[in-house]
């Protein structure tokens, strides 16, 4: 039975405090349905790493489906870089909620309950946190920026970045909203939701914090070249977030602090 009080703040606490676990030893844990009324019987939990895996596949393929009418034969013009790269994130985010909202039928049942999915007015103080820690993480990348010529390479700079930049009046406001709502929505669903909780599962909380972080940090290179020397500032978020993720129990903290994360490169353009 789920009990009223802070306990429903962390529905995964009793987990990530005990040893490794495989998915049919779960152990009942505050916060969450544990089976019939009246039974102590851990629900089974039968989605994983494969799941999170799957969904990140399964949404860059859609991205890439999504971009398609905006080529001119075969390239992306310059002029519909924005559109499409506003339609190729929306799809992108939307693919993996629809599948981790089918994933987690093989669990409790709810994308709030199985990957904590849930966003709180209380929690709105970890977006200035965010903020503070993308400056912070900016001051020690810069001696790195300033040795590679980052800053003034087209070819180093993010890719997001570069077309963030060429964006004007609606497409900038709707950019904008993808970048501090669309992207850490479904980022943090995918690496702080699935994958770190299933991480939680093989092995112990501070192994599965930092393997999801590297792995968090590692994708936005392997999807952007030009992103490579942003990898400490990812990773340092990955563990901040992963943390106040197994703390908490919920993706609220972690979301608000990635969308402030990543409102230091909206204000950087805009100003």
């Amino acid at each position: 039975m789920v009990r009223p009080g802070a306990a429903n703040r962390n529905p995964w606490r009793a987990d990530v405090l005990g040893p490794p676990q495989t998915a049919d030893s779960v152990r009942p844990v505050e916060g969450r349905a544990v089976g019939p009324p009246g039974s102590s019987e851990a629900p089974h939990i039968g989605w994983g790493v494969p799941d999170a895996a799957v969904a990140f596949l399964l949404s860059l393929l859609a991205a890439s489906i999504a971009e398609t009418p905006f080529l001119t034969h075969g390239k992306l013009p310059q002029s519909s870089q924005v559109p499409a790269s506003l339609a190729a994130l929306a799809v992108q985010t939307t693919t993996a909620v629809v599948y981790l909202s089918f994933a987690a039928r093989r669990g409790v049942g709810s994308l709030r309950a199985d990957f904590g999915l849930r966003l709180s007015p209380k929690d709105s103080g970890w977006f200035l946190v965010g903020l503070g820690l993308a400056f912070m993480a900016g001051i020690g990348l810069t001696p790195i920026v300033d040795a590679g010529n980052l800053d003034r390479s087209g070819q180093s700079s993010q890719s997001v970045v570069r077309v963030f930049q060429s964006a004007h009046g609606s497409q900038a406001a709707l950019f904008i909203v993808a970048v501090l709502v669309v992207a850490p929505l479904g980022e943090e669903l995918l690496f702080r939701g699935a994958l770190l909780r299933a991480l939680m599962r093989r092995t112990n909380p501070t192994a599965a914090v930092a393997i999801s972080a590297l792995v968090f940090a590692l994708v936005h290179v392997a999807l952007d070249p030009g992103a490579g020397f942003a990898v400490p500032a990812l990773f340092l978020l990955g563990l901040v977030s992963g943390d106040r993720a197994l703390k908490t129990g919920d993706l609220s903290e972690s979301f608000l602090l990635h969308a402030g994360f990543n409102l230091l490169a909206v204000l950087q353009i805009l100003l």
